[in-house]
């Protein structure tokens, strides 16, 4: 079995360091690019099932990779992006301002992390790591397309991390991580790859 984790391309909320969360927000003109890009990746690849979130960000990633592998996309609530409530819409720089001890609990120790309306790092662990079990299921090389605190919570589950570890994994816009199976453990054969998008070798992404 092959796990992919694809993180969904650039939106202007990722370029301007606005929390997203559950907020519907497309894709712009780049991270259709990185989409298409994505896609061409997966069209040498044998896959058997694309799983997305169903938030548009991702689906528009999950459809380039469909359009070169001619796989259909299952769209899964439990790979949706975790519920930033009251942060949803607000810059970086906004948050810091309004909930200055909440930001620095969610830097610093993101596994304490609790708001009204927020989801937890833990309750975010339970009900991904049950849409993986799910997706996983009877299929050999499945892609899931969803969001980077979603791709990071896999990753942890997958290498056995405790959540307030979190911030050790780094997940770029369209970004690519995969996982083998050994047995019955998941081996990781690389992370946050984004070659594929590189045009004469150059291109950069930030972390937000």
């Amino acid at each position: 079995m092959n796990i992919y984790l694809v993180r969904h391309g650039e939106t202007e909320w990722n370029k301007e360091e606005i929390f997203r969360g559950r907020k519907d927000v497309p894709l712009n003109e780049r991270g259709l690019r990185q989409a298409e890009m994505t896609g061409r990746y997966f069209g040498g690849v044998a896959i058997d099932r694309i799983c997305s979130s169903p938030l548009s960000r991702a689906v528009q990633t999950a459809e380039g990779i469909a359009g070169a592998t001619m796989i259909p996309v299952t769209r899964d609530d439990a790979f949706t992006d975790i519920a930033f409530g009251t942060w949803e819409g607000l810059t970086l720089d906004e948050v810091g301002r309004r909930f200055p001890a909440e930001l620095e609990v969610w830097r610093s120790q993101p596994h304490k992390f609790r708001m009204r309306g927020v989801e937890s790092l833990a309750q975010v662990r339970r009900r991904v790591v049950a849409g993986l079990k799910a997706a996983t299921e009877g299929a050999g090389s499945v892609v899931v397309v969803t969001h980077r605190v979603i791709c990071k919570v896999l990753v942890l589950h997958l290498l056995g991390m405790p959540s307030r570890s979190f911030w050790r994994i780094k997940c770029d816009p369209a970004s690519i991580t995969r996982f083998g199976m050994v047995g019955e453990e998941p081996v990781l054969h690389f992370m946050n790859e984004t070659c594929h998008l590189k045009v004469n070798g150059a291109d950069r992404y930030g972390d937000f």
